[in-house]
């Protein structure tokens, strides 16, 4: 039998039950919702259904207003109790969905337990999110669930990594590596896009009133992000007669927490800094910093602020962390983690470029952002793996390959 076309592929039907740890702020959480908003508005018949393991989060609204339905257990941070698992199980019976997609670890290990009640055999994909370069960083509850997720990959038709490098450190932990798929992260490159009035948006948003070049870092605020390095980066780059302003921005930012302010207070005057907390409107401003800066010690696979900074056409640092050096290409520089000499030559780099300079290498982070990570695009490939997924379930055909599925659906396998 001829493989079916992608035109084919993609026009398959079906209820895909989405199961994710949480809906708050993350980079995880965003890609899920703009798949399903993406999905929504193609119309093509894949009808998707979101259930978070933890209450309402800041995503919720937003799915709504797609029209897709949501669903929580309402737990806390952890393994489900004996009443979630009976929630979980009672709303995937009602779905009867015909293909469940986990997000996350927790998300993921659900996404196994909610099997049991499908009255039949439906493909079970995994999303990984999240780089695994020192498993002992991690906590010890966390690697618990590491060690029973690797156990379970097995039983796992697909696992999604949006980061090549997360997929090998994966496999090294115990994943199972034959069932390994790359989708990168996609982006919004319409409402993400260069524009010219946006620092004068940014400076009155803020309330910033001089002109010094600023480096933005938008990151929740979290161990692994490692502000406190990026604070003396820009510490080193005002002594060394490159005076710049901080923007920090995120979950967590406006309470930044004693060490942080101690690391800043030890590193830069306060009027250098800016702190701000969640905020909905970063594509508003965005394109109007200088140079977008992440210092992540840890943890990242593909961070959506490099994607989102590329889409403006705004130049990257990031330390090598997941795939941030594959991701940003020509748009930016890696330097190593934990490395606030590396990290100062490299922003020291980009503040000598001037306007002219830093706007040639922001325009070619946008144009590997156009060729490589376009939500739209994306998206198709998830359908297209969905769809061929679902189409050998329904056929019977037994035990497929995961470089099969992502074959037919224009992805990868690794």
């Amino acid at each position: 039998m001829n493989a079916p076309t992608p035109a084919a592929i993609s026009a398959m039907p079906g209820l895909v039950q989405h199961i994710t740890t949480s809906l708050d702020v993350g980079g995880a959480q965003s890609m899920l919702v703009k798949l399903v908003e993406a999905t929504a508005a193609k119309r093509n018949g894949v009808r998707p259904a979101v259930l978070s393991l933890m209450p309402p989060g800041s995503f919720t609204h937003r799915l709504r207003q797609s029209g897709c339905p949501t669903y929580t257990l309402g737990m806390a941070r952890g393994y489900p109790g004996p009443l979630g698992i009976l929630r979980l199980l009672r709303i995937t019976g009602m779905l009867q969905p015909d293909l469940l997609q986990g997000w996350m670890y927790h998300g993921n290990v659900a996404a196994s337990m909610a099997q049991l009640a499908v009255k039949r055999r439906v493909p079970l994909l995994w999303n990984v999110r999240h780089s695994l370069a020192d498993p002992k960083v991690e906590k010890w509850s966390s690697r618990a669930v590491l060690s029973l997720s690797a156990r379970l990959s097995r039983n796992v038709d697909g696992i999604i990594y949006n980061s090549r490098t997360a997929a090998k450190e994966h496999a090294a932990f115990g994943f199972d590596g034959s069932r390994a798929i790359h989708i990168p992260n996609g982006f919004d490159l319409v409402r993400y896009r260069p524009d010219v009035h946006a620092g004068d948006r940014l400076r009155s948003l803020f309330g910033i009133e001089d002109r010094r070049p600023i480096v933005a870092m938008v990151a929740r605020n979290h161990p692994m992000k490692d502000h406190a390095m990026l604070a003396r980066t820009v510490g080193k780059l005002r002594m060394s007669g490159r005076d710049c302003r901080l923007l920090l921005v995120g979950p967590g930012m406006d309470t930044p927490g004693a060490a942080l302010m101690q690391a800043i207070g030890e590193s830069l005057p306060s009027e250098s800094v800016t702190f701000a907390g969640e905020r909905a409107d970063v594509a508003d401003w965005l394109p109007g910093v200088d140079m977008v800066a992440l210092s992540s010690a840890w943890g990242e696979a593909f961070p959506n602020i490099l994607g989102e900074a590329m889409a403006c056409g705004v130049p990257c640092v990031a330390t090598d962390v997941g795939d941030s050096g594959w991701v940003m290409g020509d748009g930016g520089r890696c330097v190593p983690p934990r490395d606030v000499q590396a990290m100062a030559a490299a922003l020291s780099g980009l503040v000598d470029l001037g306007d002219e300079g830093r706007r040639a290498m922001g325009a070619a982070g946008r144009s590997r952002a156009v060729a490589h990570f376009d939500i739209n695009d994306i998206a198709v490939r998830y359908r297209r793996l969905y769809a061929s997924a679902v189409r050998h379930a329904t056929q019977g055909s037994g035990s497929v390959s995961a470089s099969a599925l992502a074959s037919e659906a224009g992805a990868h396998s690794l």
